[in-house]
């Protein structure tokens, strides 16, 4: 079966709250709205399979205005089939900037290996948005990390 990368647009946003029901996800009162407002952005991507949506990333630039993943779902039964990857890859592609930044909670282990496995690295921690459980920002470069580019005696 094969999976389709496309845009995704504000009439998605009651599919992809159909992912995240069934990955269990809960989210506050006020994400719905959010996600149908980030949509309109038309910076999102909806993977699909026979017309199925697999999973999701929802792209902004509310992040220091830089591209940044607030969301990426698959559904439970499309897991472990490369979609995850292939979702952030897309992200990272389609958005033509230097970096792409996403952040995890620190209790995600999934997420952490994902971002991993597609060359993300770490970039900082946000305390006290959820109790005992820190963000963790990642960011990727679409070339070589600035510092490796910069000469030696200008290195902090």
């Amino acid at each position: 079966m094969e999976i389709v990368l496309r845009p995704a647009g504000p009439a998605d946003a009651p599919r992809i709250a159909a992912v995240d029901a069934a990955a269990g996800l809960s989210h506050a009162p006020h994400v719905p709205a959010l996600v149908a407002d980030l949509l309109r952005l038309g910076m999102s991507w909806i993977a699909e399979a026979d017309g199925e949506v697999t999973g999701y990333a929802i792209v902004s630039r509310r992040f220091f205005s830089r591209p940044f993943v607030e969301l990426l779902a698959v559904a439970p039964g499309w897991r472990r089939r490369a979609i995850g990857s292939t979702l952030m890859a897309r992200c990272a592609a389609a958005h033509g900037e230097d970096r792409l930044f996403t952040s995890t909670n620190k209790s995600n282990a999934a997420m952490q290996v994902l971002l991993a496995k597609v060359g993300f690295e770490p970039s900082g921690v946000i305390d006290n948005l959820d109790p005992g459980d820190p963000e963790l920002v990642f960011v990727k470069f679409a070339g070589p990390h600035p510092s490796s580019t910069m000469p030696e005696s200008s290195r902090p």
